[in-house]
């Protein structure tokens, strides 16, 4: 057993060899050392044939098997597997010739030919092995040394790096102080800019819309106008279809109608949507041209706040609003375009209402909708707050409100251009109109209107 012990010797040796670059744990330090202990007493014990010898030679085996078992489960060790099955081929032929030689000797000295070959092959591929272990090793260095120099290089041009670094921040001082002196005059040539381009856009955009709503209006026409009598078509066609003697064809005509009459009212209903869309456009497009007239405005917000609920009451989904007017009593009449300022009160009114009702809709039993609408005698202007309880406006689409066709209503329920058409009415009333907002509290429109003198 002479054989084995020196091959658990081999192995401890080398890897307490590697131990020194590889920094392995104390423990693993440990077990080399022990086990390099007990290889050589047991090497020591086979030379002087000390008995009892069967108990060696098991040893033997026990401390072979569990070196390469430390071998193959040590995390620490693993780039050591080839190594590690490298002499498992001739343990296995030394472990069957002392099982079948302390069994039966005689079974011994038939095959023991048999399993001299075996060693001899064994051996073949425990030196086979070793090299590709060598090649391996060879390699494992070569990409230690590679990873070493990446490393080397990486600190170096870390280093450099760092150092260019403090230029490039003494060279973007230098230029955020340039910056700084050119961002007064950029900012006032861009809000002069930002003035025109947007008049330019308004322009446009009202010449275009009205051009596609005229464009789309006559099409739109003809299918809200088929689909109508299409509708009565069929409703005909019902009326005469008892005259029909009962078969299974006439229940699948039955269905067959069923289905096309509710593709005709989808139609009915797409289309009518779409011909208010198309009314929103042409008077987003057509703007404020009527005559600014003397105009009692409290009583135009009570008159149009008033119309707003009831039209709210009368559709579908109605809810429960308390409407508080705080109109300074002592406020003179104003010019105003009293079509144009009404479509002003109509939108905020009715926004408000849908706000309210998305928050009603969370079903907070608390929650009473309210909305104010306020009016104050500022000396040479004219306030009007309209105030809701509801939702409020997230900070990050509020500047958006004003923009045409945006809208923060679901699916098809709004046109995206009440508040934009509100916005260019109060601009051609040479007001301004400013949105304060706290997202879950309520949301104001405030809206400033120089005071006329007639």
């Amino acid at each position: 057993m002479i054989l084995i012990n020196l091959i658990s010797l081999s192995l401890l040796y080398y890897l307490k060899k590697s131990s020194g670059a590889q920094e392995f744990p104390e423990r693993l330090h440990r077990y080399f050392k022990y086990g390099m202990i007990a290889a050589g007493v047991l090497i020591a014990l086979g030379i002087s044939n000390a008995p009892p010898e069967i108990l060696f030679e098991l040893l033997s085996f026990v401390l072979v098997g569990a070196v390469i078992y430390l071998m193959l489960n040590t995390p620490e060790l693993v780039y050591l597997k080839t190594l590690a099955i490298t002499p498992l081929p001739i343990v296995g032929v030394k472990l069957l010739e002392y099982l079948v030689r302390t069994i039966s000797p005689a079974i011994f000295e038939i095959v023991e030919n048999y399993l001299d070959a075996a060693g001899v092959f064994a051996f073949i591929w425990a030196v086979t092995m070793w090299l590709n272990h060598r090649k391996q090793m060879k390699e494992i260095e070569i990409e230690r040394i590679i990873t070493k120099e990446q490393e080397r290089q990486l600190r170096q041009t870390e280093e450099q790096k760092s150092q260019l670094e403090l230029l490039v921040a003494e060279r973007t001082s230098e230029i955020l102080s340039q910056k700084e002196e050119l961002q007064h005059a950029l900012d006032h040539l861009r809000a002069t800019q930002e003035q025109l381009i947007q008049q330019e856009k308004l322009a446009s955009l009202g010449q275009l819309t009205a051009g596609i709503a005229h464009e789309i209006k006559n099409p739109l026409n003809f299918v809200n106008n088929f689909s109508e009598l299409s509708a009565d078509f069929l409703h005909e066609i019902s009326e005469e279809m008892p005259k029909i003697p009962d078969s299974p064809e006439k229940e699948n005509i039955l269905d067959l109608l069923e289905n096309i009459k509710s593709n005709l009212a989808k139609i009915r209903h797409h289309g009518s949507r779409a011909d208010s869309i198309v009314r929103s456009m042409l008077m987003h497009s057509r703007g404020g041209t009527g005559t600014m007239d003397p105009t009692d405005l409290n009583a135009l917000i009570r008159e149009y706040s008033n119309l707003a609920f009831h039209g709210m009451r009368a559709n579908p989904n109605p809810i429960n609003v308390d409407i508080q007017l705080s109109l300074d009593e002592n406020l003179p009449k104003i010019k105003l375009n009293s079509e144009d300022f009404s479509r002003v009160i109509l939108n905020l009114v009715k926004n408000a209402f849908d706000a309210m009702r998305e928050k009603l809709s969370a079903k907070n039993p608390e929650y009473k909708a309210k909305v104010e609408i306020r009016t104050r005698d500022l000396g040479d202007k004219v306030l009007i707050e309209v105030e809701d309880n509801g939702p409020g406006v997230p900070d990050q689409i509020r500047d958006k409100l004003l923009m045409p066709f945006f809208t923060t209503k679901k699916g098809t329920e709004g046109t995206g251009l009440g508040l934009s058409i509100t916005h260019d009415i109060i601009k051609s009333h040479e007001g301004t109109l400013e949105i304060k907002s706290e997202e879950g509290k309520f949301t104001c429109f405030s809206i400033l209107l120089p005071k006329s003198t007639e």
